[in-house]
């Protein structure tokens, strides 16, 4: 069975790398992005952005006002700024990156008005942008990083630097305070001067890379890819070597606790990778491929596998221990790529394929009573 799955996940998996080399726009599903302030979850999924509320499961609103066909289509995670704004990036024909503002809300439609739309992107946007004080870092899958001004308040956002660095980029950036991270599916990292915007440093490596960059304690930052290798580079110059390999595909982007490195790859394999020894801890197969990014909790790792040991349409949440040993699973119906957040004390999860659109756990696993939250129900 596993076999089986692991072909359908590869298929999925190259179906859409395909997709993104060939320079099409997105088409048919993807997974749902997924993010939260805290109170409010919101869904990127298909033609709307949801904004529900965590408390209740309740529908808050729904952006845009009726679905746009194949003009608009969501499936980055929303960026939520410090002043409230909710951004998120169109994947469909229409290539806009659209600021909308939960505070300015159409009393007729119960929908809210942008703050301000960005439409200078020559394709989809893939990645979420990264907001680094009054600025917006954000990849577009043209190559192009384009550079925002977040307090200039105008309504048709202009870019105040474009950063043209070629590939397909489709990973959220990263930042070490000094350089922007961003990998790109051509097989390149990249390090852009927060401040001059000027290419720092640019490398290859033998895959394509899905996930972002991630920055570990001991300040370099490591980048997981589909050659199934996790790879180091120096955030200074550039430098890189290959510091462990992975029995399949590393499509996630691995995951920082203290000397820990967590990480899964597309045979199911979940890893556990020392930062300071440069060893691997240890690695368990819980079921399922797995291409979600682990969710680090106090108490345990939350890891999202595609499929589940009883079905191979429903995906399965692992509980596990910093140990390596899984303290609890639940079955969820549908499969599992996008990667789990946690609200208050709820652990929120959006399948693809299921009855509902967003599902809520505690932190022993039991779904919450509102769970799941279904549009126009």
């Amino acid at each position: 069975m596993r076999k089986k799955l692991l072909f359908i996940s590869m298929v999925l998996l190259g179906a859409v790398l395909l997709s993104a080399c060939s320079g099409g726009a997105i088409r048919g599903s993807s997974w749902p992005g997924l993010a939260t302030d805290g109170d409010v979850a919101y869904l990127a999924s298909g033609s709307f952005v949801y904004a529900v509320n965590v408390k209740d499961g309740q529908e808050i609103w729904r952006y845009p006002e009726s679905a746009g066909g194949t003009k608009l289509v969501f499936y980055a995670a929303p960026v939520v700024t410090e002043d409230g704004l909710v951004i998120v990036g169109s994947a469909g024909t229409q290539h806009d990156l659209i600021a909308i503002n939960p505070t300015d809300i159409d009393p007729a439609t119960n929908t809210p008005l942008e703050a301000w739309t960005f439409a200078d992107g020559k394709d989809h946007w893939v990645a979420s942008p990264l907001v680094v004080g009054n600025k917006l870092f954000a990849p577009n899958a043209d190559g192009n990083l384009y550079v925002l001004d977040l307090s200039d308040g105008r309504s048709q956002k202009q870019a105040v630097k474009t950063v043209e660095l070629g590939g397909r980029l489709w990973a959220q950036p990263v930042t070490d305070g000094k350089h922007v991270l961003i990998t790109s599916l051509d097989h390149s990292v990249y390090a852009v001067d927060v401040e001059t915007y000027d290419v720092v440093w640019h490398k290859e490596i033998d895959g394509a890379i899905a996930g972002s960059p991630t920055i570990g304690a001991d300040g370099m930052v490591y980048v997981g890819s589909l050659a199934s290798q996790l790879e180091q580079f120096d955030p200074e110059t550039g430098q890189h070597k290959v510091v462990f390999t992975a029995k399949n595909w590393i499509w996630g982007t691995p995951v920082v606790d203290g000397d820990a490195l967590y990480f899964g790859d597309v045979d199911g394999n979940f890893y556990s990778f020392n930062t300071s020894t440069q060893e691997l801890n240890w690695s368990i197969q819980p079921d399922g491929s797995i291409t979600a990014s682990p969710l680090v909790l106090s108490d345990y790792i939350i890891v999202a596998t595609e499929t589940g040991k009883t079905s191979e349409s429903s995906g399965t949440m692992f509980a596990i221990s910093r140990e390596g040993d899984i303290l609890w699973s639940e079955e969820v119906g549908g499969t599992l790529y996008t990667t789990p957040v946690v609200s208050n004390d709820l652990i929120l999860v959006s399948p693809l394929g299921a009855d509902g659109s967003l599902y809520a756990y505690d932190m022993s696993g039991r779904g919450n009573s509102w769970s799941p939250f279904t549009p126009g129900k």
